[in-house]
């Protein structure tokens, strides 16, 4: 895989920072870097996916440091890092000077509402995209269930679930001798 540019990685990771919706920010990256550069592949896309929901922090903020290093070396990771938050955060001081300075219009709520039912739209199509790449085989789809099952209809702790089914996974996908 070939190095990225720096100032190219910053470009498309601050556009992503800066129009990435809520919960769906995975799927801004998922489109910026596999599906419209090819930059990487899903099955990488996922790694880093998967590294970033693993580790403690902002999600968002996880998997822009680990595609920015992916693609950039450690500057490629502090310059996407930086390239993904200072958007949101330039927006957030400015909302919050408008909201301050005379509060929301009460028809704001239903662009809330509006722009929730987009980003769940948006989750939804990248979950599809990411189980088509990550998601092969009869343990994989067993496990992936498991996980839904325990954490949805269950109601079981997220972080008790990963560490019920993360031991069976792992045992399934250890590396096998010969």
């Amino acid at each position: 895989m070939a190095r990225v540019p720096l100032w190219l990685l910053i470009r498309v990771f601050a556009w992503t920072g800066l129009t990435a919706l809520g919960g769906g920010r995975s799927a801004y990256f998922y489109d910026a870097v596999v599906v419209r550069r090819s930059w990487v592949k899903t099955s990488e896309f996922v790694q880093d996916l998967t590294l970033s929901q693993l580790l403690p922090g902002s999600n968002f903020a996880n998997l822009s440091v680990a595609l920015g290093s992916r693609l950039g070396g450690r500057r490629g990771g502090v310059g996407a890092l930086l390239a993904v938050l200072v958007p949101g955060a330039l927006v957030l001081l400015a909302l919050t000077a408008l909201y301050f300075r005379g509060g929301f219009a009460p028809g704001t709520t239903r662009l809330m509402h509006g722009m929730g039912a987009t980003v769940v739209g948006l989750v939804l199509v990248a979950t599809a995209q990411l189980v088509a790449g990550s998601i092969s085989g009869r343990v994989a789809t067993a496990i992936a269930v498991a996980t839904f099952l325990l954490v949805g209809p269950l109601g079981v702790n997220t972080a008790l679930a990963v560490c019920l089914v993360l031991p069976v996974s792992l045992w399934c996908n250890r590396p096998r001798n010969g």
